[in-house]
């Protein structure tokens, strides 16, 4: 049980794209007609759809328009989704960093990289 003030974070991240195929079964509705539906290029729906494309501002806009799931909730699942795997890179480089390196140079580029992402989180 958690302490009371204590923060309850999810466990399972996943991208937009899982949630739209599953919404766009629900709905009954090919790539194509939910492209028109929404807006949004097939091309760019069929990305989203199998995870190789994110949601931006007007993506998740256009998303709200044609399944009434507001544009905040699309966002989110981006933002978390994004999070997500730069925690699981940094934690990967870090376990890189804690066992013994090649050389300094090899270590450099490692902290580079982590500092780099740490960054990336803040400005989200």
């Amino acid at each position: 049980m958690a302490k009371t003030g204590q923060n309850i974070e999810a466990v399972v991240f996943f991208h937009p794209g899982e949630f739209l195929g599953e919404k766009m079964d629900e709905m009954g509705i090919s790539e194509k007609d939910f492209s028109k539906l929404s807006g949004i290029s097939e091309e760019k729906v069929h990305l989203i759809n199998k995870c190789k494309a994110d949601v931006d501002f007007d993506t998740a806009t256009a998303l709200e328009k044609a399944t009434l799931i507001p544009t905040h909730f699309w966002l989110k699942l981006q933002d978390d989704y994004n999070i997500y795997r730069i925690r699981l890179l940094a934690e990967s480089l870090t376990n890189s960093i804690k066992r013994p390196a090649e050389n300094d140079v090899k270590r450099q580029k490692i902290r580079k990289t982590v500092n780099k992402m740490v960054k990336l989180t803040e400005k989200m």
